[in-house]
């Protein structure tokens, strides 16, 4: 049987004046690594008309980028009010696939914008910022020499599957986001909680696997072994969502392009 695919977008950004499209390599060598097939969506002004042949996919992988455009949510005032660059062509992009993937019932991880994604498609909101609309002590983000390097903890909450991945209450992950969960969707359950009480993970219960984290697991694959488990366990989910295609074609053709 061939590598189950996995769609995932990519983020686009000017380099010498030209546009470039780009995945961070360490996505997609884990992705390859755990027997899956990366299928790179490009933020071009083309691809919302080749969507459709993109419908053979068995999974979704939402990774990083510009801050959500607040018309596609509740926004309140001091979201727009922070508000840094975005991207609408990326949003609608993604949020075409997503749709697709949650009506097909594939597997889905969303990290750091993803996991934000995921919750404004699926009816929550977020924080334009959120030191500043928390006022949180808390950083979430250092821009200094220790961009990578920094860590916070979280809190994970008994019962969920990230207990199960890490077995530990509380782990430190690192953090790049000045955005997060103000309200999260009805289908979803948090799964962590920083100490200022910002959701760091979520997932729907009702699902095989739909995943949000805010960090970033790829990252950090020698500090827990958790980390490569919530990889693992999406690579599972994709296996098993390929094998349901395979055995009722028709899972493949609902494609909706709106």
């Amino acid at each position: 049987m061939n590598r189950p695919a996995v769609a995932v977008p990519t983020r686009r950004t000017l380099r010498k004046n030209k546009a470039v499209n780009y995945v961070g390599e360490s996505h997609l060598d884990l992705l390859m690594r755990l027997g899956l097939l990366p299928l790179m969506i490009p933020v071009a002004e083309g691809t919302l008309a080749c969507l459709p042949q993109y419908r053979n996919v068995s999974g979704l992988l939402l990774v990083e980028g510009e801050d959500i455009e607040p018309s596609r949510y509740a926004a309140e005032a001091a979201n727009r009010k922070y508000l840094e660059q975005t991207h609408p062509l990326k949003d609608e992009i993604e949020i075409r696939l997503l749709r697709y993937a949650l009506r097909n019932r594939l597997p889905v991880l969303g990290i750091c914008r993803g996991s934000q994604l995921m919750n404004v498609v699926c009816g929550g909101t977020l924080y334009g910022d959120v030191r500043k609309e928390m006022r949180s002590g808390l950083r979430h983000i250092n821009p200094g020499p220790h961009y990578d390097d920094y860590r916070h903890p979280i809190m994970i909450v008994q019962g969920t599957p990230l207990h199960q991945w890490y077995g530990r209450r509380t782990i430190s992950v690192n953090s790049y986001h000045h955005q997060g969960v103000r309200k999260l969707a009805r289908r979803f359950r948090a799964m962590a909680h920083a100490e200022d009480g910002l959701i760091e993970a979520f997932y729907d219960p009702a699902a095989d696997f739909t995943v949000g984290l805010q960090f970033h697991p790829e990252r950090m694959l020698k500090e827990y072994a958790g980390n490569l488990h919530v990889w693992q366990a999406f690579a599972s989910a994709v296996r098993k969502a390929q094998k349901a295609t395979v055995l009722n074609p028709a899972l493949s053709s609902k494609f909706l392009v709106r």
